[in-house]
């Protein structure tokens, strides 16, 4: 087996985009990638191209792996393999790459999510090492609106929300979900907040919408002023659906059944696995 992985700037965003659809087009949940969504990518999840690498198994492009990086961490923010490129060492091969890489050039942990239902690449980044922090758990539903819309309900910069979430959250939670990666997002997002809890959510235009960042203080009043928060936004916007991707760490998510959502099927397990000797981000 011959194996090659070239960066997917020197392979081409568009080629690297096709490879990755492919890849994903059998999986859990369809993803259609495209140039412009590899682009997003690197503005909202910091996504080094340069770090990225496209899987060449035997002169045919077969998968790709997207790496993002923010001081000592690096993510394993996708990675996909052709159906009939799996089952030939490719996976082991590219991760045992990605991890020396990071070790080169001077990372300390290495993260990425990974759907529990999906055993096999389970095994596979257990037995690169990697070791699970926590299960991520989605919601969707209606939603359990105030009774009548809250003035006190302000529209707040992103940027807000964001360093709330820096400021009072876990200080590991997953990349998608922390202050780094919301402080990327602009409108159309919208942000909300009250009482010293706050919200960030998108596809507003659309249903269902999606919020991606809450935030409050820890602890019973937290856990209220938050649900308040979810309430009184569900009353601002009337008539939509609201979802959870399967990002939010399981200890935190007990408020959103009473919000009026349910847990969806899927769920994932945020991994972890340092590298080298250096102390822990």
């Amino acid at each position: 087996m011959a194996c090659e992985f070239p960066g997917v700037l020197e392979f081409g965003l568009a080629r690297a985009a096709d490879v990755l659809t492919r890849g994903f087009c059998d999986y859990f949940v369809k993803i259609q990638f495209t140039e412009a969504a590899l682009m997003q990518l690197v503005r909202s999840d910091s996504v080094d191209l340069g770090a990225s690498r496209v899987i060449v198994l035997d002169g045919d492009p077969i998968g790709a792996a997207i790496v993002a990086r923010r001081g000592w961490t690096s993510r394993l923010a996708g990675m996909s393999i052709v159906p009939d490129g799996r089952r030939r060492g490719a996976g082991k091969a590219v991760m045992d790459r990605l991890i020396a890489e990071a070790g080169a050039r001077g990372d300390h942990m290495m993260v990425l999510e990974v759907i529990e239902q999906n055993e096999p690449a389970v095994r596979l980044y257990e037995a690169a090492g990697f070791t699970r922090v926590r299960r991520l758990l989605g919601f969707a539903g209606a939603g359990a609106a105030a009774a009548a819309p809250d003035s006190n309900l302000v529209e707040v910069d992103p940027r807000e929300v964001a360093a709330l979430v820096t400021r009072v959250g876990p200080a590991d939670l997953p990349w998608q979900l922390s202050g780094e990666t919301l402080a990327q997002l602009s409108p159309p997002c919208v942000s909300y907040r009250l009482e010293g809890a706050g919200v960030t959510l998108t596809n507003m235009a659309g249903s269902p919408v999606t919020i991606r960042g809450l935030a409050a203080e820890a602890g019973p009043q937290g856990r209220d002023r938050a649900l308040r928060l979810l309430r009184a936004a569900m009353a601002r916007h009337p008539g939509k659906e609201w979802r959870i991707p399967a990002l939010w760490p399981e200890e935190l998510a007990e408020i959103f059944t009473p919000a009026g959502m349910e847990r969806t099927p899927i769920s994932q397990w945020q991994m972890q696995r340092r590298i080298g000797t250096g102390p822990a981000p």
